[in-house]
C-alpha cells in the first residue's frame, strides 16, 4: 500500500468582533462539519464573552495561509508560536581557482 504525502486538512474557526480590525483564529478541527458546529454554538452563545456582534468565519488550511501569509502555522491562544524551521545546510561548494 502507497503511502499518502499529503498534509492533512484543517479547517480553523476565526473570530473578528465590532471592536477590533483583526480576525482571531479560535480553533482547528479536523472536518468543515465540526467546525461548523462550533461556530453554530459559538453564534448561539450568550453570556459575559458572547459572540452577537461578531463576525465568525471557517477558514481552510489554504485559505487561512492566503490571508495570513504563506508562513502562517496555528498555535491556541495563549501557547507559545512553534518555533521557526530553520533552513537547511547545503553542502559547500568547491572553490573555483
Amino acid at each position: 500500500m502507497k503511502k499518502s504525502t499529503t498534509a492533512p486538512q484543517h479547517f480553523y474557526l476565526a473570530v473578528k468582533r465590532n471592536y477590533e480590525d483583526v480576525w482571531r483564529v479560535i480553533g482547528r478541527y479536523d472536518t468543515r462539519e465540526e467546525a461548523q458546529t462550533l461556530l453554530d454554538e459559538k453564534r448561539a452563545y450568550v453570556g459575559s464573552f458572547n459572540y452577537d456582534n461578531a463576525e465568525l468565519k471557517i477558514l481552510s488550511d489554504a485559505e487561512a495561509k492566503k490571508q495570513f501569509g504563506a508562513e502562517w502555522v496555528y498555535h491556541p491562544i495563549g501557547e507559545k508560536p512553534p518555533a521557526p524551521a530553520k533552513p537547511r545546510r547545503t553542502a559547500r561548494k568547491p572553490k573555483v581557482s
